[in-house]
């Protein structure tokens, strides 16, 4: 199964990720692009594998720690998987950092989504691990925001995300596919690479727009 994951995840970070969202628009499926403020703060910007969901919510006392959940949603991450999260509307605080980043890498994580906040940000780029986030902030979300559940289903923006879905991630934003549909979007997304490869090789040649579009049909 590991194995399986792995040559998936390395078929999708050969392509990009406009090619992914077309074809789910093209089976009606067009809320799967993450919000256009979900963008890569590492230099790291590429991400894929299935998600590993995770919801929190601010919290109105600073007496509150969320420690304990913390250390067994972390444990409970496996392999091959991105880290996943909403929010809950929550903007005073980093919700990932360094040491995140360091506890998720070591179960295997790959990388991290988040309608939130990112801190340590030049650890994490010594890292070479991608985080993609709404905002930079210092603050800790210790007493401000909690993390309430994991591998549940979530909504970012307009997109539900359920546990397994597939993760892609690169520098123009984040598209969520479901679950069931992993191969198929695939496969149809690496034929529009191919052909768009070889149109852009024949435009580049001098070859007629019209020409080269009659030859390797609609994108």
């Amino acid at each position: 199964m590991q194995s399986e994951i792995e040559e998936m995840r390395a078929r999708y970070l050969a392509l990009y990720s406009g090619a992914v969202a077309d074809i789910l628009d093209k089976k009606g499926l067009r809320n799967q692009v993450l919000p256009y403020w979900i963008t890569p703060f590492t230099v790291a910007n590429r991400v894929a594998g299935p998600a590993f969901t995770g919801q929190g919510y601010p919290c109105a006392e600073t007496a509150n720690d969320d420690t304990q959940t913390r250390l067994a949603m972390l444990d409970s991450i496996t392999p091959g998987t991105v880290s996943v999260w909403a929010c809950g509307g929550s903007i005073d605080c980093a919700h990932w950092g360094e040491i995140m980043s360091t506890a998720a890498r070591e179960r295997g994580c790959t990388g991290a989504v988040l309608d939130g906040g990112v801190r340590d940000v030049d650890f994490v780029n010594a890292m070479g691990y991608p985080v993609f986030a709404k905002f930079k902030c210092s603050a800790s979300s210790i007493g401000r925001w909690d993390i309430r559940h994991y591998q549940i289903t979530i909504r970012i923006g307009s997109t539900v995300v359920h546990p397994g879905d597939f993760v892609f991630g690169d520098i123009d934003g984040v598209v969520i596919v479901p679950a069931a549909m992993t191969m198929e979007v695939l496969q149809a997304a690496e034929d529009v690479y191919r052909r768009e490869k070889g149109m852009r090789e024949e435009l580049r040649r001098g070859v007629g727009v019209k020409d080269a579009f009659a030859r390797y049909g609609s994108l």
